[in-house]
């Protein structure tokens, strides 16, 4: 990963790390950035996309997750979330995640990831080509080019 620069994010979650997350060693289990990367792209979604406000509007399955732990979360921290859309295809696109830990004001990188997702027929089980309004919503959000 190269060096975070907020900048190039325009979403961004934040919420207290609860204690269910934590594990024996006092930090975040690695299962519940899985968690946080869904929560951020529901959000985002929402926010950008108008989806996601009821079941039916989930057209999308994940096919792929990659995360590179940075550094740990420890309870009392919050949470902070930066989502963009990094890349678009014709029937998939990839959310690019940068987890923070934020503890007295300050924000520390803990984790990067991108998620693929790929629109989806549910009645006939296949990939789809992703709805042009939110392909246009995504571009014109994320100042991509066609």
């Amino acid at each position: 990963m190269t060096t975070f620069d907020p900048n190039k994010f325009k979403h961004s979650i934040s919420f207290p790390v609860r204690f269910m997350d934590i594990d024996a060693l006092n930090h975040v289990n690695n299962a519940r950035y899985l968690n946080y990367l869904e929560e951020a792209r529901i959000n985002y979604s929402k926010d950008v996309l108008n989806t996601y406000h009821s079941i039916e509007d989930l057209k999308v399955v994940v096919a792929r997750v990659e995360i590179d732990y940075l550094s740990p979360i420890e309870f009392g921290s919050n949470v902070k979330v930066y989502t963009r859309i990094a890349k678009v295809g014709n029937k998939s696109f990839s959310f690019e995640c940068i987890i923070c830990g934020v503890r007295n004001g300050k924000e520390l990188p803990a984790a990067h990831s991108i998620v693929t997702l790929v629109s989806f027929n549910p009645e006939t089980g296949k990939s789809i080509e992703i709805n042009p309004t939110i392909k246009a919503a995504i571009m014109q959000f994320e100042g991509i080019e066609a």
